[in-house]
């Protein structure tokens, strides 16, 4: 029989600052796990696979030490779903770009996606996610039917390869969209902050390990979400 790989943390990168490229790099190479020129299938679901996203992307990427970066382009109706599961399939690393987060979850589900990719992450297969990417990986995050009425907010579900609940670079707006989910979540529930340059290693048993800068735990107590202190 044989044994099932053993599981790689995925790596979350909040990003934020895409202008700073050496960083950026250096921040992605620590998701290579010492794979010399990686395959990366890019998801780019979340901006629409918009082309000069995805440049930009694999110019960070091939500084990071990748070989080939594949664009699975799956934002579009008529997506060649099955040649889509060969390359993520056969790739190194799948990498999951910033944008949107209900836009990309859209196509995924729309594809038939989700369970798939959960089911590649536990066969071993490496994950990446940077931004909108991070919050996809998480469980949950707010559609708002009207902007900024949080009356009319709800969750929808995300991949839920991590079981963990995150924002990314929500520094300058304190966290809000962060916080409005969490208290749809209700009393006790969790959530996870990276701010710029916070990098994580995390798994599917929700361990959480700080790579670069520290990560930001909230806590919903009796309504009201804040920052958890030691």
């Amino acid at each position: 029989m044989n044994k099932p790989k053993k599981e790689i943390p995925a790596i979350l990168l909040a990003g934020g600052r895409p202008g700073n490229l050496s960083v950026m790099a250096r921040m992605m190479a620590l998701g290579f796990n010492n794979i010399q020129k990686p395959k990366v299938a890019y998801i780019g679901t979340a901006n629409g696979d918009n082309p000069v996203f995805f440049q930009m992307m694999k110019t960070m990427l091939a500084k990071a030490g990748a070989g080939k970066v594949i664009s699975v382009r799956l934002a579009k109706d008529k997506a060649d779903v099955n040649a889509a599961r060969k390359v993520l399939v056969e790739s190194d690393i799948v990498f999951l770009s910033g944008g949107e987060v209900e836009d990309g979850m859209v196509w995924l589900e729309k594809h038939n996606l989700t369970s798939f990719l959960k089911d590649l992450y536990k066969a071993g297969k490496p994950f990446m996610g940077v931004s909108a990417g991070v919050i996809m990986m998480g469980t949950h995050w707010v559609h708002w039917d009207i902007e900024g009425k949080d009356d009319t907010a709800r969750l929808f579900d995300c991949l839920g390869i991590i079981p963990r609940l995150f924002d990314v670079h929500g520094e300058n707006e304190d966290w809000t969209e962060l916080k409005t989910a969490l208290k749809l979540m209700g009393e006790g529930s969790h959530g996870y902050g990276l701010p710029r340059e916070c990098v994580l290693s995390a798994d599917s048993s929700g361990t959480l390990v700080n790579l670069e800068k520290e990560y930001m735990v909230f806590v919903n107590s009796g309504g009201r979400v804040s920052v958890k202190t030691n």
